[in-house]
């Protein structure tokens, strides 16, 4: 299954030439666990973080990144339950890049990405936005689908323009 989604991955990041990915909103920062994206837009700043981390100081992360993107290489091991409490004590938008299983996996106890029931999960979504609001007390999750052949363009920038809205 990892090597599965280790040529998922790949593949999804190939696909991503190096066209300017079309993204004209504020400049964003963005912590990258796993395999940073490769694209074009100067308004895009990816760094690698290691997942330990971001889980033992989700706080320094949140004040000083935009979102964090979790990518496929990195799901079974960012699906651990000691993860479930930063998921939902950071402050920025955590990104579940290319996770045909949404976000379920990371923030529920008992259930790793692995063990999680794909096809209970399946709602033909490509990549899942996910943010905690500890003063509503609920999550807020946003989905975004491929389409068409320009899709991971047209997605970057629809992920993008979400984060900075938030």
């Amino acid at each position: 299954m990892k090597k599965f989604l280790f040529i998922l991955s790949l593949l999804v990041l190939v696909a991503c030439s190096n066209d300017e990915t079309k993204y004209d909103g504020a400049p964003l920062k963005m912590a990258v666990v796993g395999t940073i994206p490769e694209l074009n837009n100067e308004k895009i700043h990816f760094e690698t973080i290691a997942l330990d981390e971001f889980s033992e100081d989700t706080l320094h992360i949140s004040t000083n990144f935009d979102a964090v993107m979790i990518t496929p290489v990195m799901f079974e091991e960012a699906s651990a339950d000691k993860l479930v409490k930063a998921y939902e004590n950071a402050k920025i938008p955590i990104v579940f890049f290319d996770s045909p299983k949404r976000h379920f996996p990371f923030t529920r106890e008992g259930t790793t990405f692995e063990t999680a029931h794909w096809e209970s999960l399946h709602n033909g979504s490509h990549t899942t936005i996910y943010l905690y609001d500890h003063d509503a007390n609920r999550e807020d999750v946003w989905y975004f689908y491929m389409k068409g052949e320009k899709g991971l363009d047209i997605l970057y920038k629809e992920i993008f323009q979400t984060i900075e809205t938030l």
